[in-house]
């Protein structure tokens, strides 16, 4: 006799009822799972794109940095822990990059998920853990590559979980592993000083609640932070670099930056609006918004935790908005923050609440993650740098050398050939005291660069304004190929290659 099958009804709530038995451990490890599959797919079509302004400038001074000096032939105002980590990189290529790119957003979904289910629980771990694989992966904001945020997201994301672990168990070496973390932040992505702020405002309000920890913890605190400092100060010591020199390098030309950005014709707010759409897009707002209701709802009867994120939530957005450019990639400092305290709020509001508040976010990123699919085939981002750089490469011989106007440095990077003037970014050409004088005297000295790329005209932000550099080019150099519209020149006195290269960009 055959047995009659159960209504799917019944085979329904028997599968729930499997779910339910599940434990925590195997639901998070489940969860996360998934959502490393997820960031994965979502970074794959793009494992082969072209490296970026950022990844291919760094990329090259890396590769030409002895570690023994700050960054050899080149300046650049970032810091050394950086360049150390795109210089491993780039052992294996763009490819190592993308990789470096790919382990660090998995270790940063797993450190929201470890301060997500410190703070409030396992249920809260496995939410945060779908947000942060969603943003974490995300195109809109830049995630999908290697920049400096997520990289630097990571230790600030652990400096504020060993705060967590040290407000609940009360152990003085959890803040001793938080300030050391926190400056590691810094030494990463200078604007990721959100960590060390969350930091100085959980130990001084520990400090008024209980009096065990009023000396002992902002002295642990400092011996942590000390640490990273000391390695930096040692290294400054064998590469002989003056302490004045590395501090106006990582911040006080951020100042100078500031100045000279103020002074541009575009308004500030509309400047800082570049960032609005890829916030909406990717469900990022939702999630900061969900992060303003956690603080209230999750967090309102600790006032050591609610002042510790709150001040990680204001600092992280002044590190976002406060440096006077605004690029979408900034937005990721946003992320560990808003992922942990959202998810707190939805663990304490009835499942259908949550998963509705999950299926919302997860609709706009990936509706925003298909958009950059069908996008990234038929317009690859970086073609034009990664073509001129190959023209470069294929025309140019081993001793040549490079310069693209006013600055492209994945150009370089793609060129393969030095560049005989420092700068590689267009802001420090504009913000650099005495580059724009040094750059005259290159172009019209015997030791120019074989090869000119005008990707900007020489009257640029009024670089220009009497025309000297466009005639010293005009005197030193011919035009030799049009690729992707960019006029390619080489000095007078080389061979013009054959077959110069204009029309559509391949």
């Amino acid at each position: 006799m055959t047995r009659a099958a159960a209504p799917p009804a019944t085979v329904l709530r028997s599968r729930i009822t499997r779910l339910a038995r599940l434990s925590e451990r195997q639901r998070t490890w489940g969860t996360l799972a998934l959502c490393f599959l997820l960031v994965l797919l979502l970074r794959a079509p793009y494992w082969s794109v072209a490296l970026g302004r950022d990844e291919g400038g760094l990329s090259w001074v890396a590769k030409h940095w002895d570690g023994l000096s700050l960054y050899g032939d080149y300046w650049v105002d970032r810091p050394p822990p950086l360049l150390a980590m795109f210089k491993v990189a780039m052992l294996g290529g763009d490819h190592g990059l993308r990789i470096l790119g790919a382990v660090a957003a998995i270790a940063l979904i797993i450190a929201i998920t470890l301060l997500a289910r410190a703070l409030a629980g396992p249920r809260a771990g496995r939410i945060a853990a779908v947000y942060a694989a969603l943003l974490a992966g995300s195109v809109s904001l830049g995630a999908v590559y290697t920049p400096g945020e997520l990289l630097a997201s990571v230790p600030s994301t652990v400096s504020v979980l060993c705060l967590v672990l040290a407000h609940r168990s009360r152990e003085t070496r959890y803040v001793i592993a938080a300030g050391a973390l926190a400056v590691t932040a810094v030494l990463v992505k200078q604007s990721f000083l959100d960590a060390g702020f969350a930091g100085l405002v959980f130990v001084l309000v520990s400090g008024v609640s209980d009096r065990d920890v009023r000396v002992r913890w902002p002295i642990a605190y400092a011996l942590g932070a000390a640490v990273p400092l000391l390695v930096v100060l040692a290294w400054l010591a064998v590469a002989g670099v003056s302490l004045s020199y590395f501090v106006y390098t990582m911040f006080w030309f951020r100042m100078d930056l500031l100045h000279t950005l103020s002074a541009t014709s575009l308004p500030l707010h509309v400047r800082i609006l570049q960032l609005e759409e890829p916030a909406w897009d990717t469900g990022l707002a939702l999630v900061l918004g969900g992060a303003v209701v956690g603080l209230l709802l999750a967090l309102r009867r600790d006032r050591v935790l609610i002042a510790t994120f709150a001040a990680w939530l204001a600092a992280g957005v002044i590190g976002v908005l406060g440096g006077g450019s605004y690029f979408v990639h900034y937005l990721i400092q946003l992320v560990p923050v808003g992922c942990v305290v959202a998810a707190a709020g939805l663990a304490l509001v009835p499942a259908p609440v949550s998963v509705a508040a999950l299926a919302v976010v997860a609709y706009l990123a990936l509706v925003s993650a298909d958009d950059g699919f069908k996008t990234v085939n038929p317009h690859p981002p970086h073609h034009r740098e990664l073509a001129i750089g190959n023209y470069i490469r294929e025309h140019g011989g081993p001793r040549d050398t490079v310069y693209v106007m006013y600055a492209r440095p994945n150009v370089v990077y793609y060129a393969g050939r030095r560049q005989p003037y420092p700068y590689l970014w267009s802001l420090m050409v504009r913000v650099r005291p005495g580059a724009l004088p040094r750059l005259q005297r290159l172009l019209a000295s015997p030791e120019r660069p074989t090869w000119l790329v005008r990707w900007h005209h020489p009257s640029s932000w009024e670089l220009d304004p009497h025309h000297t550099l466009a005639r010293t080019i005009d005197r030193g150099y011919r035009l030799a190929a049009t690729v992707c519209n960019f006029p390619v020149y080489v000095r007078r006195d080389a061979a013009v290659p054959a077959g110069g290269r204009t029309g559509p960009c391949p």
